[in-house]
């Protein structure tokens, strides 16, 4: 998942030991927002009101009791509740924008609906149900509102967009905070002659790491490409390893082994690293060429996106969905308390009081 549908998800996964809350509205208070022709039942309301509690809660660290607690310098509760009510004003705008700009969600949009849907009912029913929500609820407030959250974000940051985004500003972004490279690595094991696996001893570990040392210098000075160096270690030890696909990744999310090997490299030069399972030669190659390659990708553009301006558009979506002439159905919300949500979360934020991923806005 991208960064919009992290945190998301883990105010499910928060809510995947919970038991019931029943009783949280009642049948003339079935709806939380009206905006237009857009109406979101109140079991939409009650999952915000839980990712915001889980959020709160994640904040506070597992040794506070959440409702004891201040969040941001604001009594918790208040806090929380401001935070769900927050999202209903993203979800008004996106369907509102979503519907303005005439976006539609196509085949491939609706099938990962239905199956992140499936999928996570299949897992929570039975507590989603004991709080009073229903899986159509659920799905509008999670998988569909996620989904055109998406392809909003791509629409007005994209090209020709209201907030579109100059290919200088991606070009920075990309070139300064990902690292392009490709690897291949071989493991420490030998095959017996009747296929079973043991262990290198230390002189054979001792050879393969020469030799994948020498190979990667030779990559280095331009006399082989890493294809080459691949098919020379099958002929050194009679065994193929494995060769990756070049792959761009974000500096920030690399390992640190391969940081710190990839970062004072010159494109095409290569660097050994050693682990202690698997001996990898890595080299780095020309992000401005896989820059021009993203441009015509329209998946990978659309995940750089996301990943610029994921945090920023969700609060865009908050502060202009405020702005909107929308109807907040107060009397069904103020029915829904976070006292009840806690119950079933945990004063701590999770069910048994133990850790749990926390971070949990369907709007973030």
């Amino acid at each position: 998942m991208t960064k919009i549908f992290k945190r998301a998800a883990a105010g499910v996964m928060a809510l995947a030991m919970c038991a019931g809350l029943s009783g949280c509205y009642s049948e003339n208070n079935t709806w939380a927002v009206k905006s237009g022709d857009t109406t979101l039942p109140i079991g939409g309301y009650i999952y915000y009101l839980s990712s915001a509690y889980s959020e709160a809660a994640g904040k506070l660290g597992t040794e506070t009791e959440v409702l004891k607690s201040d969040v941001e310098g604001q009594n918790s509760s208040d806090w929380i509740k401001s935070k769900a009510t927050d999202y209903l004003y993203s979800y008004c705008y996106v369907n509102d924008k979503f519907n303005e700009l005439g976006l539609t969600l196509d085949e491939d949009d609706l099938d990962s609906v239905d199956y992140v849907t499936s999928n996570m009912w299949g897992y929570y029913k039975e507590p989603f149900e004991d709080m009073g929500i229903a899986e159509s609820s659920f799905e509008e407030a999670y998988s569909v509102y996620n989904s055109k959250l998406t392809k909003l974000l791509h629409t007005m940051y994209g090209k020709g967009g209201e907030l579109e985004l100059s290919e200088d500003e991606l070009h920075d972004h990309y070139t300064d905070g990902y690292v392009y490279y490709q690897y291949l690595y071989a493991d420490l094991t030998i095959t017996g002659d009747e296929g079973e696996s043991a262990e290198m001893d230390e002189d054979e570990k001792s050879e393969v790491k020469e030799y994948l040392e020498d190979q990667a210098k030779l990559i280095s000075d331009g006399r082989i490409d890493l294809d080459t160096a691949s098919a020379n270690y099958a002929n050194f030890k009679g065994t193929q390893p494995t060769l990756g696909e070049p792959v761009a990744y974000a500096k920030d999310s690399l390992n640190d082994l391969f940081a710190e090997a990839l970062e004072p490299l010159n494109d095409g030069e290569a660097a050994f690293v050693e682990t202690a399972t698997r001996y990898y030669i890595v080299q780095k190659l020309d992000i401005e060429e896989d820059f021009k390659a993203l441009l015509e990708d329209g998946s990978r553009l659309g995940s750089l996106l996301s990943d610029m301006k994921g945090e920023d558009f969700s609060q865009y979506t908050i502060d202009q969905g405020k702005s909107m002439d929308i109807q907040i159905n107060q009397s069904a919300i103020n029915g829904i308390k976070p006292s009840k949500v806690a119950k079933i979360m945990g004063k701590n934020g999770t069910s048994s009081g133990e850790s749990s991923e926390s971070e949990s806005s369907s709007a973030e």
